[in-house]
């Protein structure tokens, strides 16, 4: 029937293939079938052997062998569930272990179960499980020995090991901070100079910088993209340096090549009974001899031996292990592998002689996004799962953030008023704080990647510690009248939003109560160095009440919001509350607040200052109009996901791709079939006549455009089918089809059939056209998929066509339903230049909701698009892949997030993924549910069926302004209810500080100890970490104009930011008279009072 030339071309095209398959054949294969010669579009290429620059194989190989258990805080069971069934036995029966042999060692990393642990059972005497050991000897002193000989190791010294993409930089540091402490106070020791970050989903460049200026030296990382890690493999790149830019230091860097289990399950001690040394002894050589090449020729092979929670049978383990060494000590000789009991720290002593660390590959990049097998499993799903308790990390981190500044304004306030108070109950109960918010940015906690039970947990912890928090705020406030520091009174976060599916009774309010006369409401901007406007939410005791500014005696306006019972609650507007400071309002009988009237209309028009929002549904998306600024078309969309035939999940999120190849195959069998059964038909006997019957098919010579004009009427046809599939066909058809439904592909497959034929028969194609237009459909099918990514996602449309708005003095609100999502757009007094967007997503099975916010600009649709992530430290630019499936495409977005050189910006207040979907495009995540389970780790899917509220600020004004108002988004003021009548205003700072935050601040007493230099032994101290926002002008100010009553600086160098004693490993410190800081960089400063 096909002209022999199709037939040859189309042999040779299937020979190849065959050939793949057979060479491919032992690598790793795609999901669900998909093998391992499919084009993976995206990442380096792999090397050739020309390419390759392997070390040479060692004469002889050292084995590390680095006992550990990794134990997440929090996963399949919550942190207390995972402690009392398995982590306190590993504790005791790790020590009874080392203790009995010098020679063996063990490594841990998260500091929490250590802080579990201690406060549990750390006083308690061993109970003679120590051999030889005093009776009265506790646990804690057994640790102390065991870590001050080497044998014990702490890696990492942060309390948790949290997710670096979706962590804020605030955090980060307050982890570091936190860890530190801890082994000071509970092992009177610096954690060792290791960073040890095994099991995140990806990691990203402001560690080293984070690190290297922390104390650390070198760091072990555990996960990089599969094709990433082959091409540090070939290249025996996986020890390299790593740093954020050529201006900060780089750390040597060890990434495992295997998972940080042990090589083989027999080395699985908790679960085999059986040991056969020389066995494990060849298996250790088998091992080591496989990765000797993937790193440096120094001979020296960490192998990881252990796996998470490991240990519980101790005994067992280092029984064997030590058969295990002892056997490679007579054999070593012969064998040329020697193996020894070894931690990071003594692995990484043993191979620094043997490195010149100028020749190793020198890395600033990121690894992400995280793709664990070829194709569509990208870990992007991480980014969105548990909306709910993203938002609720982040609330509390506010609170906690800003009460560590209030209570540190609040203590020097006290002290330049020479009134001694005990502020120590405080700290601790604030360092409590700090603790629960590094737990909940645990990288299976952030990221949501845990089972309902520790969700429940972390999200309890998480409240409590915000009710705490705000309790110790009010207490520093109320120690300036000492005999009220227990006296009633509430606070929030101004920028708290109501948890849809919750206990309300188990939630801090969005509010707080008024509590009548003589009070006060204090509405404090301790963690800013700028003023700020706020807009405040108060509970009255009737209408018939108004609410005065105690600094200029005014009546302020309000408007009520909501009532409980019949007592209103209305917001006021907070103006110009101090950096590092506060202004109060009191509440009073008289006047009379007004309720806002709600109208429905067509077109929404909210208006505040001199800003101007015009709201108006366009072709089913939002046109938002900001003054004569710019037009943003905004939208939900959503992408499906079939649990059957995909496995998106917890971590992992599909573009519905793959489901549509299935039905693309079925189209193209039937297009195929159709074009050749018209062939047929109308050209009687071409199945059995070569050139005789039909020569039209093959002497004739066809016109000059026949060709391109098959090719192209193919293309076509193959972009409008794909968006018929991805846009209009109903989806519960698609997924009853692709899981195996054959009758319902009926439906698809002949139309597509008989439309084939016809055309065919109609226009008399001759073969070669109908061939070429075959190829024209396939190149127009996986064109549109890789060009066309917004095809991938439905629209959301909107209900009725109708926004619902209230105007008032402090806040214009309009409300619109999109599906079964409320989008609510917010501009305030507070942020003019900023709307607010909220959207209360309800949950959809098997659905991932995003945003998308489009700017109103010329530009081809078809163009690659740029845009800015800022991840704390550095504004860092991505581009959109056009070759990379979308979910490749997300990167981590913790508070911003901006089209690059266009004036679109979105200030995020909570953690997610973002990526610039086409030109001019922001596409954002809100929420997702899926229900089945993508098998990495969970024991269950997660069915996340609490709706979340999911805010953003569109920002139009561009300028380098734009950070400095991200950095004021997401440091809200607090408002607190008193009973006592507080300062009018107040603030330390004798001038803001525009482009600068904190990132830290306490006052140095016992609680947290510095070295003191300068002869001031005696003097209250404050730590205060500085950042200077990238792309803005230097900090060179005198010290009094961050806290006035200063009056000496120092500026602490050696790199060590950690607040914490004994932190000083590499501490100096250097008398300066200026804050002097870099545009993006961050400094430590310690700034004497007296």
């Amino acid at each position: 029937m096909l002209p022999r030339r199709y037939i040859r071309g189309g042999g040779l095209v299937l020979a190849a293939v065959a050939a793949a398959v057979v060479i491919s054949g032992n690598r790793a294969a795609f999901p669900f079938g998909k093998p391992a010669w499919m084009p993976r579009f995206s990442g380096p290429s792999p090397s050739s052997d020309r390419d390759l620059s392997l070390a040479p194989m060692p004469s002889s190989l050292t084995l590390h062998l680095v006992p550990h258990s990794h134990s997440d805080v929090g996963w399949n069971l919550s942190f207390d569930g995972y402690y009392h069934r398995s982590v306190h036995q590993v504790m005791r029966r790790v020590v009874a272990e080392l203790w009995q042999d010098s020679r063996r060692r063990f490594t841990w990393g998260d500091l929490a179960f250590i802080d579990m642990w201690f406060s549990d059972e750390g006083d308690k005497p061993h109970g003679g499980m120590l051999r030889g050991a005093p009776e009265t000897l506790t646990w804690r002193q057994a640790v102390q020995k065991l870590v001050a000989e080497g044998r014990w190791e702490i890696v990492s010294g942060t309390y948790v090991s949290p997710d670096e993409g979706l962590t804020t930089w605030w955090a980060h540091n307050a982890i570091v901070d936190v860890g530190h402490r801890l082994l000071a106070r509970e092992l009177n020791t610096t954690s060792s100079d290791i960073g040890w970050q095994i099991d995140n989903f990806g990691h990203i460049n402001t560690m080293p910088y984070l690190l290297s200026n922390t104390g650390y030296s070198s760091m072990v990382l555990g996960r990089m993209a599969y094709r990433q890690l082959r091409d540090f493999a070939d290249r025996s790149s996986l020890q390299f340096m790593w740093q954020r830019d050529s201006l900060t230091p780089a750390l040597l860097t060890h990434f495992l090549s295997v998972h940080y289990a042990a090589p083989s399950p027999s080395f699985d001690f908790d679960n085999t009974e059986r040991c056969n040394p020389a066995e494990l002894l060849e298996e250790l050589k088998r091992f080591a001899q496989s990765q000797a090449r993937q790193y440096p020729s120094h001979g020296h092979i960490l192998v990881m031996m252990g796996d998470d929670f490991r240990y519980i049978h101790a005994q067992r383990g280092f029984s064997c292990l030590d058969q295990i060494i002892d056997m490679s000590e007579v054999r070593s000789a012969d064998n040329g592998v020697s193996v020894r009991y070894s931690t990071p720290g003594e692995y990484f002593a043993a191979i620094r002689p043997h490195l010149d660390t100028a020749s190793l590959r020198l890395h600033q990049d990121d690894f992400y996004p995280y793709q664990d097998k070829p194709y569509e499993q990208y870990w992007s799903g991480v980014l969105a799962t548990r909306a709910d308790l993203k938002w609720l990390i982040r609330d509390t981190e506010q609170i906690v953030q800003h009460v560590e500044a209030l209570l540190a304004v609040m203590r020097i306030k006290d002290n330049t008023s020479k009134v001694s108070r005990n502020w120590e109950p405080l700290e601790r109960q604030l360092e409590e704080c700090r603790k629960q918010v590094a737990i909940g940015y645990h990288h299976d906690a952030i990221t949501g990647t845990c089972a309902a039970v520790a969700a429940a947990d972390y999200k309890l912890r998480l409240r409590r510690a915000a009710r705490q928090a705000l309790g110790v705020g009010r207490a520093a406030l109320l120690l300036l009248h000492e005999p009220l520091a227990e006296a009633k009174g509430d606070a929030y976060n101004t920028a708290a939003q109501y948890e849809l599916g919750e206990d309300a009774d188990n939630l801090a309010r969005e509010y707080v109560v008024a509590l009548g006369s003589n009070s006060s409401i204090a509405v404090t901007n301790a963690a800013a160095l700028v003023p700020q406007d706020a807009v405040v939410r108060v509970q009255l005791a009737s209408l018939d009440s108004e609410i005065v500014d105690s600094a200029t005696s005014q009546v302020v306006p309000v408007d009520v919001v909501g009532s409980v019972g019949k007592q209103p609650v209305v917001e006021f507007l907070a103006r110009s509350v101090p950096g590092l400071g506060l202004r109060s309002y009191s509440v009073r009988s008289g006047g009379r607040v007004k309720d806002r009237a709600a109208t429905q209309v067509a077109t929404a028009q909210l208006r505040k200052g001199d800003t101007h929002v015009d709201l108006r549904i366009v072709g089913g998306r939002i046109r938002v109009s900001i003054g004569t600024k710019a037009v943003v078309w905004h939208s939900l969309r959503q992408y499906f996901a079939n649990p059957l035939a995909q496995s998106s999940g917890a971590y992992v999120m599909h573009s519905f791709m793959l489901m549509y190849m299935v039905v693309f195959i079925v189209f193209g069998c039937a297009l195929v079939l159709g074009l050749g059964v018209s062939a047929v038909v109308h050209f009687s006997g071409v199945a059995w006549v070569r050139h005789v019957l039909v020569p039209q098919l093959s002497r004739g010579k066809p016109a000059w455009w026949s060709s391109p004009a098959s090719v192209t009427a193919g293309s076509l046809s193959g972009m409008a089918f794909t968006y018929y599939v991805a846009q209009i066909a109903d989806i519960e058809m698609l997924t009853a089809w692709t899981v195996g439904n054959g009758l319902v592909g009926l439906r698809l497959a002949t139309p597509v059939f008989l439309s084939a034929y016809a055309v065919a028969g109609a226009l008399r194609w001759p073969t070669r056209r109908c061939v070429l237009y075959v190829y024209g459909v396939a190149a127009g099918v996986v064109l549109t998929l890789f060009w066309a990514p917004t095809w991938q996602s439905r629209p959301i449309a909107p209900v009725n066509g109708l926004f619902t708005i209230r105007s008032g003095s402090v806040c214009d609100t309009a409300q619109i339903h999109l599906g079964t999502a409320l989008v609510t757009y917010r501009l305030c007094a507070d942020q003019p230049g900023l709307l607010q967007v909220t959207t209360t997503a309800a949950p959809a099975r098997d659905r991932e909701v995003v945003a998308q916010y489009e700017l109103d600009q010329p530009g081809w649709a078809g163009a690659s698009c740029s845009f800015d992530i800022y991840n704390g430290v550095d504004l860092v630019r991505r581009q959109y892949s056009r070759w990379t499936p979308v979910p490749g495409n997300y990167y981590p977005a913790v508070s911003h997030v901006s089209l690059a050189d266009r004036p679109l910006a979105l200030h995020l207040r909570q953690a997610t993924g973002a990526t610039c979907i086409r030109k001019n495009t922001l596409e954002v995540m809100v929420r997702r549910d899926m229900s089945a389970n993508d098998y990495r780790g969970l024991i269950a899917p997660i069915r996340d069926v609490v709706p979340v509220a999911i805010t953003h600020f569109i920002d139009v004004s561009g300028g380098p302004n734009v950070l400095a108002t991200n950095n004021l988004v997401n440091t809200p003021p607090l408002a607190f209810a008193l009973p006592v009548k507080g300062p009018d205003t107040l603030s330390l700072m004798r001038s803001p500080l525009k482009n600068a935050r904190l990132v830290g601040i306490q006052v140095a007493d016992s609680s947290v100890h510095v070295p003191v230099a300068g002869g001031d032994s005696g003097a209250l101290s404050v730590l205060a970490r500085v950042q200077v926002l990238p792309g803005s002008q230097a900090l060179n100010i005198p010290p009094g104009n961050l806290i006035s009553p200063a009056k000496k600086a120092f500026a602490v160098d050696g790199g060590d930011w950690a607040m914490a004693p004994l932190s000083t490993r590499n501490r100096t410190e250097r008398h300066v008279d200026r804050l002097q800081v870099s545009a993006g960089q961050q400094t430590l400063f310690r700034l004497s009072l007296f």
